[in-house]
Parts: structure tokens; sequence; C-alpha cells
């Protein structure tokens, strides 16, 4: 019995490791980035190619989206926070009172953990969602909160999303 037990975890602790390496390893998901240079900025492409035509700024956006669930979308604004762990997820400014968190579809790609201040045009769907306390509170430990932060947080949190099927990153405004 020890001897088929033993070459079954091994087998199994082999497995999981490729699939972390392959799937949750940041690294491995920004090398799929594309690099562009136009008129001298730079611009990185991530997940399906998108292009900037028809980008709505932040406001524009808002009132599109008043009185829905949801909508497809393509929103241009400026990046403010973008997870420290994997740049799995990145809130973007669209007013100065209004952030929206992008997640990546089926967490295919990642940005780099340096993105904020940058610009992004993300384009994907757009949602009101209702973030569990488990997930605040992850998403607290990928900010780099303290201890006595995460424990505050006690309740869900109900939040504008967008699922997005591609990025695009850039330095600067033009």
């Amino acid at each position: 019995m020890k001897k088929i037990i033993l070459p079954a975890v091994i087998l199994a602790a082999v497995a999981c490791g490729d699939k972390h390496e392959n799937n949750e390893n940041p690294a491995n998901k920004t090398q799929d980035s594309t690099v562009v240079v136009e008129e001298n900025v730079e611009v990185l492409k991530f997940g399906e190619d998108i292009t900037e035509d028809g980008a709505m700024s932040g406001e524009e956006f808002l009132l599109a989206f008043a009185g829905k669930d949801s909508m497809e979308a393509k929103v241009k604004a400026p990046i403010v926070e973008v997870c420290q762990k994997k740049g799995c997820w990145m809130d973007l400014q669209l007013t100065p009172e209004q952030n929206m968190t992008i997640r990546f579809k089926d967490y295919g790609f990642f940005v780099p953990k340096d993105a904020s201040g940058k610009i992004a045009i993300v384009e994907g769907i757009a949602k009101i969602d209702t973030i569990s306390v488990a997930e605040l509170k992850h998403y607290a430990e990928d900010r780099g909160a303290s201890q006595a932060e995460i424990d505050s947080i006690t309740q869900p949190e109900v939040t504008l999303e967008l699922i997005a099927k591609g990025v695009i990153l850039k330095d600067k405004e033009e």
C-alpha cells in the first residue's frame, strides 16, 4: 500500500506545482503582452487584441451605465491601484469619487504590478457585483493592508466591476 501512496503523493505535488507555475505566476501571464510604440508613447497590450476606438471616458461610461445591471463597455481611465501580489486586478478612477475594479477574463492574463499611474483602456462586461467579506479581505491583503485594516472588514460591499477581455496600457494621455 505504501508503494502506491508515495508515488501518488509525489505525482500530485508535481502536478500542482506545474499548475501553479503556469497559471498563477504573473511573470508567465504578462509575458504574452505586446509592446507597441505610438508617437513616442509605449503601449502594452494584454489579453485579446483590442483597440482604443470607441473608448468612453469614466464620466461617459457612468452616464451610459446608469440604471443598468451590466453592459458591454470599453473604458479609458487612469489606474489608481494594482494587485501587488500578481497583478490580477486593478482599480480605475472613473471620476474623483468613483473607481471601478477590473478583473481579467478567465484569470487568463495579468497586468504589471507597477501599472498604477498609467492610462488603461479596458474592454469587457461591466456589472454591479457584491464582494464578499472573504474576497474583500483577500483584496486588502493583495494591497498590503495591515492586519488591523483587514480585520476591520466585516460587511460585503456592492461595487462596480468590469471583467476585461483585453487591456491596453499607456504611460501617459495623448
